[in-house]
């Protein structure tokens, strides 16, 4: 804990007289605008996210999945489980994350092929209720690890996977073991431990999932069709949810079946050759439904630089690349990683964000790695969601890892209105400084997030020019910034 009162520096330029300002009211601008900011386009020049009053926004986070049946969080807090309802938004928004990237399974939305479960619609609908009360914006995503069930895996519907798509001889793991699993009579690996002697990162490469993947992207008895309904079905419920930042359309998608095709290994060839048509099919029938909320696309994990050709359905203002950082199967640096997909973002014309990054405790050089990349997206001016909540708590004190917290308690700008140029946050001096270009023309406040955890005795702020901007506390953890207005 800070032992003194830690400064923030505000660094401004702004473009009116300040002879000729005004007072603005901040506490009448809220009451005005009670509700949370859409975020409804990227800006194609700078390559940042939008909101509805014309403010660049940021977002620091963390993931929510859950891989198992019920295919939801318990709404009631369990330290080192990652529940997730009200004491969880609280202490989340507590910390100063907000955006939560809340996994929704098509296993659990769909247990019977073309019957949905309204009953697990409606809890994942009250979970991202709950954190818009408190301020904190959802990305809904649909997760998956090796796709099925049957494949030691997750995220996709019993349903998907049919018995005899691969012969005997080449069923999984094969040929990561000598011989395939025995499973129960809902073909399932059994016992369930069999799968712990795989490592599953390596399943993407078994002759199973390879051609399950494959299926999928091929629209094999309509795989392709019947996800992208899923997705029509998921949209229909968000159309109208001012937090929902976006729809993150599949996690981390295998690069499809290399048995039938090995060229699909070869970075950026499966971003075009498989990935974009599915993005399109899915993108068309969110579209059907909404037309506003961002379609967040992901690449094949294992890409250096991206090989899309075109966003889905062609426009970037209403996109997003929804990329990974882990090390490996990144094999440079985080700052090589946001480097190749700002140059990405520039070809798309588009934004990109940090969907997931290492953020469990570990040994001293994971930890100074977690430093570091906290540095890098600042540098570059990137938003982050940690993988994972559950990851956050200390299971047997219940009370979260102060390694883990202090990140997660960062300064950042979640908005900015005008042109950001840099921002960067010191964690040993607590040290803040952000430098943008004001636009007086947007009435909604610049506003950052300074958590009371990682400031307990206050702060403050020097602006420069001196009275260029208003300070308004607006909660315990947002400094509001408003511009003067011009008389």
């Amino acid at each position: 804990m800070l032992a003194s009162i830690v400064p923030v520096s505000l660094l401004t330029v702004i473009g009116i007289l300040l002879s000729d300002a005004l007072a603005q009211d901040p506490d009448g601008w809220y009451k005005t605008n009670p509700a949370m900011a859409r975020i409804n386009r990227v800006d194609q020049n700078t390559h940042q996210l939008i909101d509805e009053f014309g403010r660049t926004r940021f977002f620091h986070g963390t993931n929510v999945v859950m891989k198992e049946p019920p295919w939801h969080r318990p709404f009631e807090w369990i330290p080192g489980v990652s529940s997730f309802g009200e004491q969880d938004v609280q202490n989340l928004h507590d910390l100063g994350v907000n955006i939560v990237r809340l996994g929704h399974s098509w296993a659990g939305a769909e247990p019977v092929r073309g019957s949905y479960n309204q009953t697990f619609l409606d809890i994942m609908k009250k979970q991202t209720k709950i954190a818009e009360d408190r301020g904190i914006y959802v990305l809904v995503d649909v997760h998956q690890d090796c796709l099925s069930r049957q494949f030691c895996g997750h995220g996709v519907p019993d349903w998907f996977v049919k018995e005899n798509w691969v012969p005997s001889t080449k069923r999984y793991p094969l040929p990561l073991k000598p011989t395939s699993f025995p499973v129960n009579e809902n073909g399932f690996p059994t016992p369930q431990s069999l799968c712990d002697t795989v490592d599953w990162s390596l399943s993407y490469t078994s002759v199973a999932v390879g051609n399950a993947f494959g299926r999928l992207y091929n629209d094999y008895d309509g795989l392709g069709n019947a996800f992208a309904a899923f997705w029509k079905r998921l949209a229909s419920g968000y159309n109208e949810a001012t937090n929902v930042v976006g729809y993150n359309l599949l996690n981390e998608p295998w690069v499809g079946d290399t048995w039938a095709n090995p060229t699909l290994l070869v970075p950026g060839v499966a971003d075009h050759k498989v990935l974009e048509g599915l993005w399109n099919r899915a993108a068309q029938q969110i579209r059907t439904v909404d037309n506003d909320t961002l379609i967040w696309f992901e690449g094949a994990t294992l890409d250096v630089l991206s090989g899309f050709e075109n966003v889905p359905l062609g426009d970037g203002s209403k996109s997003v690349h929804s990329f990974h950082y882990y090390s490996p199967p990144q094999l440079g640096s985080i700052s090589q990683t946001l480097n190749n997909r700002h140059k990405d973002n520039e070809r798309l014309r588009t934004a990109g964000v940090l969907t997931e990054l290492t953020f469990w405790m570990g040994n001293e050089k994971q930890m100074q790695d977690l430093t570091d990349a906290m540095a890098a997206t600042d540098a570059s001016m990137v938003s982050w969601i940690g993988w994972a909540y559950e990851n956050l708590y200390n299971g047997t004190s219940g009370r979260p890892y102060p390694e883990l917290a202090k990140h997660y308690s960062r300064a950042y700008p979640a908005a900015v209105a005008g042109n950001p140029t840099r921002f960067s946050f010191s964690e040993s001096s607590g040290n803040f400084n952000l430098q943008f270009t004001s636009d007086p023309s947007i009435s909604a406040p610049t506003e950052i997030i300074l958590p009371p955890s990682t400031f307990p005795n206050g702060y403050d702020v020097h602006v420069s020019p001196e009275g260029s901007l208003l300070q308004y506390a607006f909660d315990k953890r947002t400094l509001a910034l408003f511009h003067p207005r011009i008389s």
